[in-house]
């Protein structure tokens, strides 16, 4: 994921911010719109982050149906608690932003995942929406003693368990981990040793993205 995943924000030119993302063969588009002022919802001092994450019927060996399915509503929720510690929803009083991420191809769950939240980080940015930090995201998968950073769908077929850490470099702070499967306390620290340096190495692609993006728009 190192590798200059990020190959152009700005994309949607109807919305706010976007950004395009291709990691491997995982392919993701991220969409942001607003804030929006929310008329008929009670008064709230913070504004509300949501969230909506949909494979594309064919981005996935299995076809995937056009209702968005439990998986898909459940990555949604741990994309907004992913980034709502970065975003200043505090600036946002009775507003909301809405984060539409489409999936054209993955490669792996937990890759796919990072990748999204990558993408909606740097869309989120992208539409001047104010943060405390970017959200950079890294991904492993484990068997035994070895760990593969970025696990491919191959990879997870035959692994014992994953993790996926989202990670705000500047301020040194987890927003967010999902691990699922079986492994040791041992191996678990160092995956996520190994996913906190990888994201700190992403975040200097990002950076370099939206410098790139502002000198566009200007």
């Amino acid at each position: 994921m190192i590798n200059d995943p990020i190959r152009r924000t700005g994309l949607v030119t109807q919305a706010n911010g976007s950004a395009y993302i291709e990691v491997g063969k995982t392919k993701i588009a991220c969409a942001v719109y607003g804030p929006r002022q929310l008329k008929k919802a009670a008064f709230s001092r913070n504004g509300t982050l949501n969230c909506e994450f949909k494979f594309s019927t064919f981005s996935c060996q299995k076809k995937r149906g056009h209702i968005k399915d439990a998986e898909e509503k459940e990555l949604s929720q741990v994309l907004i608690q992913a980034l709502a510690p970065a975003v200043r929803l505090e600036l946002l009083p009775k507003s909301a932003v809405d984060i539409y991420v489409n999936v054209l191809e993955s490669d792996g769950k937990s890759a796919c995942l990072a990748a999204a939240i990558i993408a909606s980080s740097v869309a989120l940015a992208d539409a001047g929406i104010e943060m405390l930090d970017q959200v950079t995201a890294c991904s492993s998968v484990f068997s035994n003693d070895t760990i593969w950073m970025d696990g491919t769908e191959q990879e997870e077929q035959h692994h014992m368990g994953s993790l996926v850490l989202s990670y705000m470099p500047s301020l040194n702070e987890v927003t967010h981990i999902l691990q699922s499967g079986q492994s040791d306390s041992a191996l678990t620290s160092k995956a996520v040793e190994q996913c906190v340096d990888g994201c700190s190495k992403i975040y200097s692609v990002m950076s370099t993205a939206l410098l790139q993006s502002l000198d566009t728009k200007a």
